[in-house]
């Protein structure tokens, strides 16, 4: 049947028909041209060549440069506690504790008085005796020689009185004896004489000077405990606990204040014996916290000790770290690694490049817009990158580190490593190149919406595209 033998009324109707079939037609046509396989976006980085160093690894705990127990010296009442805990303290100069100290300025006094009459009978003793004893020991040697001399003229007269037997016996032997006890007496005073005019002996000197350096030093003792009823810091640092407070008696050797030194701090943790002869002092190590995310805190090795712990076979080792700002606390959780020794150089890749396809370890390198699978081992593990232990892999390389987890050898791939629409890198890996074409939005030109669809029209949208797989 021809157009022209139709009613005049049913050939708008045809026309109208056969122009939106032709229509249809070239849509699908359009529709079908540009959809076929299509390309996988990915992200790729290149294959490295480095030295991974070989490194001992422990897990440990911040320990502080110095931990104190402050302690008071003196006993006594607590007069000041101006402190608190968390407060920082310099050495020498913060004040932690005052006690009462009024008896001992009194007995300060008092030795102090001691003191001055020691020294006093000392300087005397040293000086000797004075010219007037001088004198007077001389007029009693001198009176001690007459009385001599008399007693001998009596007792040589008594004597020639007996042998003319004008005396008595009795009367001789007492003109004797009178002569020996005035010779006795004579020696008596002329020793004194001497005595005083020689001096003190070395011995009672000596004596002198002992007694003042005993009141000395129980005056520098009272002196002492004064000086120490100001306890001062002895550390740079901080408090971490309070003993005492206003009003409190404190014994000496009571507590006062806990104190750390945080600057430097150590990781100390135990390193097992198969490691420990890989470990000296000096090599560097990096340590990292949870405390800080992401942050690495550089360090050297600074003690190991030489005793192992009996149940566990381990030795503690300390890593010293720096700590001028005082960020790190004692008692944080540390991981730390120690660098043993550099290595040699190895083909690196990131760990994201690695998949595994049932028993097999394989990266997708990416050369002139298409996917080739290699077949790899990986050996150890640095960082972010897993070495290639066996493979056919070149420094320079790009392999594929997202996306690889749906290709297949041969796959074409769509580098995504620039910015794409909407400020995503390449679209993102796992978004959809709609229609064949990269970077095309669900719903918008290209994207399988219906021909004639106006964006965010029914039909336009994802749930009414066409995809080329279906």
């Amino acid at each position: 049947m021809s157009l022209h033998s139709l009613p005049l009324v049913q050939r708008p109707v045809l026309l109208t028909g056969c122009l939106l079939a032709t229509f249809v037609l070239s849509a699908v046509e359009a529709w079908a041209q540009p959809w076929g396989p299509r390309a996988v976006a990915v992200k790729t980085a290149p294959v490295e060549s480095r030295a991974i160093p070989e490194e001992v690894s422990f897990i440990g705990t911040l320990e502080a440069n110095v931990a104190t127990t402050v302690a008071s010296v003196v006993a006594g009442r607590v007069a000041a506690a101006d402190f608190r805990e968390g407060d920082a303290v310099t050495a020498g100069k913060t004040v932690l504790l005052r006690v009462d100290r009024g008896r001992r300025e009194i007995s300060l006094r008092e030795r102090a008085a001691a003191v001055a009459r020691a020294k006093k009978q000392w300087e005397k003793v040293q000086e000797g005796s004075r010219s007037e004893e001088v004198a007077q020991r001389l007029a009693a040697a001198k009176e001690q020689e007459a009385l001599l001399e008399r007693a001998r003229r009596d007792f040589e007269r008594a004597k020639r009185l007996y042998d003319d037997q004008l005396v008595s016996l009795a009367e001789l032997q007492k003109a004797e004896s009178d002569y020996l006890a005035a010779r006795e007496k004579y020696g008596s005073a002329r020793a004194a004489l001497k005595l005083t005019r020689s001096g003190a002996r070395a011995e009672d000197i000596a004596m002198a000077e002992a007694e003042h350096e005993e009141a000395r030093a129980r005056l520098d003792a009272v002196a002492y405990e004064i000086e120490k009823s100001t306890l001062r810091a002895p550390i740079s640092g901080f408090i971490v606990r309070k003993h005492v407070d206003v009003g409190d008696w404190v014994n000496a050797g009571a507590p006062v204040a806990d104190l750390v030194d945080l600057d430097p701090v150590f990781a100390a943790g135990p390193v097992g014996e198969r490691k420990i002869a890989r470990l000296r002092t000096g090599l560097r190590a990096r340590v990292t916290l949870d405390a800080f995310p992401g942050e690495v805190f550089p360090g050297e090795v600074a003690r190991i000790v030489p005793q192992a712990d009996t149940r566990s076979r381990s030795f503690p080792v300390k890593v010293r770290l720096a700590n001028a700002r005082g960020r790190l606390k004692a008692g944080m959780l540390a991981r730390v690694t120690v660098i043993v020794a550099s290595g040699e150089p190895s083909v690196l890749v990131p760990k994201d490049a690695v998949v595994r396809r049932g028993p097999d370890e394989l990266v997708f390198v990416v050369s002139n817009g298409q996917a080739k699978a290699v077949k790899v081992r990986t050996g150890r593990s640095h960082r972010a990158l897993l070495e290639i232990a066996d493979g056919d892999l070149k420094p320079g390389q790009q392999v594929v580190t997202l996306g690889n987890e749906v290709l297949r050898d041969g796959a074409k791939v769509q580098l995504g490593n620039g910015v794409g629409p909407g400020g995503r890198p390449g679209g993102g890996p796992g978004e959809r190149s709609f229609g064949g074409r990269p970077g095309a939005r669900p719903g918008g030109p290209g994207a399988g919406a219906r021909p004639g669809a106006r964006p965010g029209a029914p039909g336009a949208g994802p749930d009414s595209r066409r995809d080329g797989n279906r």
